[in-house]
């Protein structure tokens, strides 16, 4: 457990570090910078915005008891993480961690079926900053923090989205990237409602 809060330290560091000099950066350019994630808006609507497209593939339930049984070891494995997944939290979110190094120094993604936001809620709380995808079949709302980081909420459910979150430290390979490919991984395993 101690592991696990170091390692979790570590990433928060790095992540502090990084708004830091993004801030610096954009300041410069007379912008704010983004931060990983704002609180999500409590104004919810049922009608779909002009950024988001139809689901094409089945709707998803969200009701997953191990959150690291989403992405299989063994695909996590062909992305390049060599740790064992463990379950985690991301702002908020319970999900699972999958690690490439000790304490994720080459890669962290944080997965996770998210009950507590839709894609769409995701998608509006970034406003200008979300570049809209699909991914497998599911409008997808991407949001590339810096060279280093990648928040990505997939449009799975009425009730939530999943839910990822990338930190590549080195910038390579990208997080965006990474983030997809896990997403991918994890609609595999993510029972259809």
């Amino acid at each position: 457990m101690r592991q696990l809060e170091w390692e979790e330290s570590i990433v928060r560091k790095g992540l502090a570090v990084g708004a830091v000099l993004i801030s610096v950066l954009v300041a410069g350019c007379g912008g704010g910078a983004e931060t990983p994630e704002p609180p999500a808006e409590t104004n919810s609507s049922s009608e779909p915005t002009a950024t988001q497209s139809a689901r094409t593939a089945p709707v998803k339930s969200l009701d997953v008891s191990d959150q690291c049984s989403l992405v299989a070891e063994t695909r996590a494995k062909s992305f390049g993480a060599d740790q064992a997944a463990e379950p985690g939290e991301s702002n908020g979110k319970k999900g699972c961690d999958y690690m490439k190094g000790v304490s994720g120094g080459g890669f962290i993604v944080f997965v996770s079926a998210d009950k507590s936001q839709t894609m769409q809620k995701f998608a509006d709380a970034r406003k200008s900053k979300t570049q809209m995808i699909e991914v497998g079949g599911y409008p997808a709302a991407q949001v590339p923090v810096d060279q280093a980081s990648c928040l990505l909420a997939l449009d799975v459910s009425d009730q939530g989205s999943l839910y990822i979150n990338t930190l590549v430290p080195s910038g390579s390979p990208n997080p965006c990237d990474l983030s997809k490919q896990f997403a991918e991984a994890a609609l595999q395993n993510l029972p259809d409602a």
